[in-house]
Formats: C-alpha cells, sequence, structure tokens
C-alpha cells in the first residue's frame, strides 16, 4: 500500500505532483544543494506540504550540514598541510589568495566582490569566474576533481582559499569551506550567516561580513602576511591539532551516514529513505492500535532562503536576475496553494494561467 511520495529538490516541478493528495499520503524532500536551483523551497507554502525532510538546514529530520566534511580526521590531519615558511617561500611566485568558482554569476555576486578586492591584493583565479591562471587540462572540471588530490596539493599551497558559497542561506556549507580546511589554508568565507556554529576552532575562517569592504578586507590580510604567528592562530587544527568546537565534534559523531563511498556507513539518500520507512510505520502501527498517530509537518525552517542580495553591496541588484526569478517563485508558490485546494489534478496550462492571474491581480499575500 502506498504511503509516501519522495522528491528531489532540484527534480521538483509544481506541474508534476502525485495529485489528487491522498490524506494518507506522506511527501518527503530530500534538497541538499543551493537554493537558486529552485526557489520554491524558500516559500513557507511550498514548505508546508511536506512531511519528512533532508537538506542543509540544521532545523531539517535529517539535516545534511556536513555533505562535503568526510570526517573530523581530515580537518586535524597534515596530509596536504604546507608549513607557513614554505607558504612565504611559494609567495615569492604564487599570489597569496587563491580563487577556484566555476559557476559564475551566482545569486550572491561573488565575482563582484572578487574583482574588487582584486584591485588591493593579488588573487590567482583558475576556474572559469575571473581566470587568470590556467588549470592543467585533466583538472579543468571542476566537478569531476572537487576532492582531486591534485587540486587539494594546489590548494594547501596558498596561504588563503576565497570560500564564496553560491548563495547565502543558514547552513548551507560546501566544500568552499571544507576543502581549506582540509588543506591547511586559511578560508576568506561568505555564505551561512551561521558559520561560526560549525568551525573547527573560533579562528578557523575569515569572514567577509566582518570587514566593510573589500579594501578593508584586504589590508587585514596584508597585515597578516608580515605576521606569521597572527597568520598561524588561523590554523589551530593543524598547528595543534585541536578541535574546540564541541557542537562540530558531537553533530559529527552523531552523523549515521557518510560520505566519498565510505563503507562502514550509509549514504544520506538511505538513510534518509530509511527515516521516512520509519515514521509510516510507526504510525501504521498506531492505527491499528487505534491510537492517534503523529503528525509530520515541515516548516519554512526546514530550508526556507532570503531573496538574494549581493555580497558586494548588500543591496538588491536590479541588473541581477536572480531576485526576478525569487519573486517568480512567490507566485508559483501561491498558484500550487490555489490549485491545491481544489483537491483535484491540474495541468501544466492550468498552473501557469493561475500564475498569470495572480501576477495580474498582485494577489499575492
Amino acid at each position: 500500500l502506498l504511503q509516501a511520495f519522495l522528491f528531489y529538490g532540484s527534480d521538483f516541478k509544481p506541474t508534476d505532483l502525485p495529485l489528487p493528495r491522498s490524506p494518507s499520503h506522506d511527501w518527503g524532500l530530500l534538497h541538499e544543494e543551493s537554493p537558486k536551483n529552485n526557489f520554491l523551497f524558500s516559500m513557507e507554502k511550498v514548505m508546508q506540504l511536506f512531511n519528512h525532510t533532508a537538506t542543509f538546514r540544521r532545523e531539517s529530520n535529517l539535516p545534511l550540514t556536513f555533505q562535503y566534511l568526510e570526517n573530523l580526521e581530515s580537518l586535524t590531519s597534515k596530509k596536504y598541510f604546507v608549513p607557513t615558511a614554505d607558504k612565504n617561500e611559494k609567495g615569492k611566485i604564487l599570489a597569496p589568495l587563491v580563487y577556484l568558482h566555476s559557476d559564475c554569476n551566482t545569486p550572491s555576486e561573488r565575482d563582484s566582490y572578487v574583482e574588487e578586492l582584486t584591485k588591493y591584493i593579488r588573487v590567482d583565479s583558475y576556474g572559469k569566474c575571473l581566470q587568470n591562471k590556467q588549470l592543467p587540462s585533466h583538472l579543468s572540471d571542476p566537478m569531476k576533481n572537487m576532492v582531486s588530490h591534485e587540486i587539494f596539493s594546489l590548494l594547501a599551497q596558498y596561504k588563503y582559499n576565497i570560500a564564496f558559497e553560491n548563495a547565502v542561506c543558514q547552513d548551507y556549507i560546501t566544500e568552499k569551506l571544507w576543502r581549506p580546511l582540509t588543506v591547511g589554508s586559511v578560508p576568506i568565507y561568505f555564505g551561512s550567516p551561521r558559520v561560526e556554529d560549525w568551525l573547527p576552532n573560533p579562528k578557523s575562517a575569515i569572514l567577509v561580513r566582518n570587514f566593510e569592504s573589500p579594501k578593508k578586507l584586504a589590508e587585514y590580510l596584508l597585515k597578516l602576511q608580515a605576521d606569521d604567528a597572527a597568520y598561524e592562530q588561523h590554523l589551530e587544527h593543524k598547528m595543534k591539532g585541536q578541535i574546540s568546537n564541541k557542537n562540530l565534534i558531537d553533530s559529527m559523531n552523531d552523523r549515521e551516514w557518510g560520505i566519498n563511498n565510505d563503507p562502514s556507513k550509509k549514504n544520506f539518500i538511505d538513510c534518509f529513505e530509511c527515516l521516512v520507512c520509519k515514521r509510516v510505520a510507526e504510525n501504521y502501527k498506531r492505527e491499528l492500535r487505534n491510537s492517534i498517530p503523529l503528525k509530520f509537518q515541515a516548516t519554512i525552517h526546514h530550508y526556507g532562503c532570503p531573496k538574494p542580495v549581493g555580497n558586494f553591496t548588500l543591496k538588491e541588484d536590479s541588473q541581477n536576475w536572480w531576485p526576478e526569478l525569487y519573486d517568480k517563485a512567490v507566485y508559483e508558490a501561491q498558484a500550487m496553494e490555489n490549485l491545491l485546494r481544489r483537491g483535484t489534478n491540474y495541468t501544466s496550462t492550468d498552473f501557469y494561467q493561475e500564475v498569470i492571474n495572480l501576477l495580474e491581480n498582485s494577489a499575492v499575500r
């Protein structure tokens, strides 16, 4: 007997839903990817449709916040670590900062910030965005080489890695942060507003939001260039092999799933399926006992992300089309709610006509 439908967020379409929805049908959402892939999940009307969630938010039923962190040992290991004296020597040729991003024109407008930053401090940019250095051809595919040993060894030679997420959302933390922490380079971070909750130590990353401008950030980094002791305060997890953050330690120890094909653990997809099955089974047993079933419902806090603004100006940019896509999702969410309330199936034509009607009437609340 069918009890649950599971949706993958990036493939979720409001025009392809299992309707009419039976009261006995649970819906589950797995979406570990960036909010830029689907702004619908930033809308409360949409998130409340789901009973079970696995997202990067700590509030979700199966948090995937550490989807890019293999284990705690990788943070203290010196496998890729380059001592400061050696980095200083390499710095005669290499820039202090490295920028390795190939997803350009993102909601966070990270390229705009980095472009301004390069006016005040040298940056080696290997990706497709603001490129001024070439990777070897066999390393040019960013997805294929995300965890490549050669890429790790390259990034480890730099004092700082620019670690800007493509979008800003609570707990949306990717390899952009964990990769420099793993290799022993200091991340210059912009992304999750709550990132401090997960850093190995308080100074493990330099946060862009603590500086009023790219120029001020560059001035701080140039000051560190002349002070090895101050620089190494940002590398305690490598220099001393210590992680002081109990939240990080406890959360990683409690994590039931692994990454990179860890044979000792299930992957998070399997874990999410198990979670949903256990919940459905528990309510089935309660039904047999004539007991009140447990109520499961997601909230906006299981994913909801803010409307994009640029990380350079921290204001909406009329030339940036991401806010427009976000606004479009507001109307699509309302259209979904209106059509679902009717309790019948609907076509793509029905859906888009409803969106048009809402736009014409500006009737979204």
